[in-house]
């Protein structure tokens, strides 16, 4: 893919899914995995043709360098 989306390594390592499971008799592709947990942590994604996750670069980046809320400015006097 290209440098806007992340490939399919960077997609297994961010979800730590790199195999489909089957459990109870109840088959789960890798990708519908990786999309419930995409959901889970809410990161923003869409599904190709072919069902695999789409994930967009900078949904991951802004996650990582989103900062916390500045406080507002208080003056000293009601503070005290």
């Amino acid at each position: 893919m290209s440098d806007l989306f992340l490939d399919d390594e960077s997609l297994d390592r961010l979800t730590g899914i790199r195999r489909g499971s089957t459990r109870a008799g109840v088959k789960q592709t890798k990708y519908e995995m990786q999309a419930a947990f995409l959901r889970e942590i809410g990161i923003p994604f869409i599904s190709n043709a072919r069902g695999r996750p789409v994930v967009l670069l900078s949904a991951v980046e802004s996650r990582r360098t989103a900062e916390a809320p500045k406080k507002g400015w208080k003056p000293a006097v009601i503070g005290a």
